[in-house]
């Protein structure tokens, strides 16, 4: 088959060479086959885009905590209580038949009728 092709290719001259290509040259271009270009092109850099975007590591959002007691764990670090305070608060929630002791911290009012209501017991 490479042996028809070379002779189909020397067979042809410069001369219609370069004939063939200025006919083609000439020919009017279609419109649609440039917008088919086009939008292929934008479906494209869409399509890099987002697998890009699912590729990329998610760092700027926070972890989701599921659990109630790593939940407690990591605001009462980050609010900077001492585990004493926690275990204070936390019997607190208790007395007071507060399911969460995150309630307290988040609801000054609740905390401050609890502190009022709080049963003082000294624990050596």
């Amino acid at each position: 088959m490479s042996s028809s092709l070379i002779s189909i290719l020397s067979a042809a001259t410069p001369d219609q060479v370069f004939k063939s290509m200025g006919q083609t040259l000439d020919e009017s271009v279609n419109p649609n086959h440039i917008l088919l270009i086009v939008a292929a092109l934008v479906a494209l850099i869409a399509l890099i885009a987002v697998l890009n975007r699912r590729s990329s590591p998610k760092s700027n959002k926070p972890k989701v905590v599921h659990n109630s007691a790593k939940l407690l764990r990591q605001i009462a670090r980050q609010v900077g209580l001492k585990p004493r305070e926690l275990k204070q608060l936390k019997a607190l929630a208790e007395q007071e038949n507060v399911q969460n002791p995150l309630v307290l911290l988040l609801c000054p009012s609740v905390l401050q009728a609890a502190m009022k209501n709080r049963q003082w017991t000294v624990k050596k």
